[in-house]
């Protein structure tokens, strides 16, 4: 009869069981050793993207400052225009403002004064 054909006895099978419990074992501690492996990659992984982030921050924190330094920049020098000309009309309005003054007295005065007498027309006729 054909060896492969041949019916197991209960030695087969209990030698069969105890290969099978030994190569069990063997890759239940390589499941550990690899699951040990994992974690610490893990640990690495995540320590290596915090620090990635962290100097992102970094340089994104250091890129708005020099934005901000520039904007501020920027604004005084604004502020400054506009200040000029804020100055400007403001000593425009101090000329005016007394010529102004005077032409409203003028005019007062010229609504209060009687009106001049003129001579009756000769008549010539």
């Amino acid at each position: 009869m054909d060896p492969s054909q041949m019916p197991a006895t209960r030695a087969d099978i209990e030698a069969l069981g105890a290969t099978m419990s030994t190569a069990l074992k063997t890759q239940s501690e390589e499941l550990k050793a690899l699951s040990e492996e994992l974690k610490v990659m893990a640990e690495e992984l995540k320590s290596y993207v915090r620090e990635q982030v962290f100097d992102s921050e970094t340089r994104l924190l250091r890129a708005f400052a020099d934005y901000n330094n520039a904007m501020n920049i920027r604004f005084r020098k604004l502020e400054a225009d506009v200040s000029n000309v804020d100055a400007g009309a403001t000593q425009r309005l101090g000329i005016i403002e007394p010529k102004l003054t005077d032409l409203d007295i003028r005019m007062i005065r010229m609504e209060t004064r009687p009106p001049a007498q003129t001579p009756p027309p000769s008549q010539a006729g």
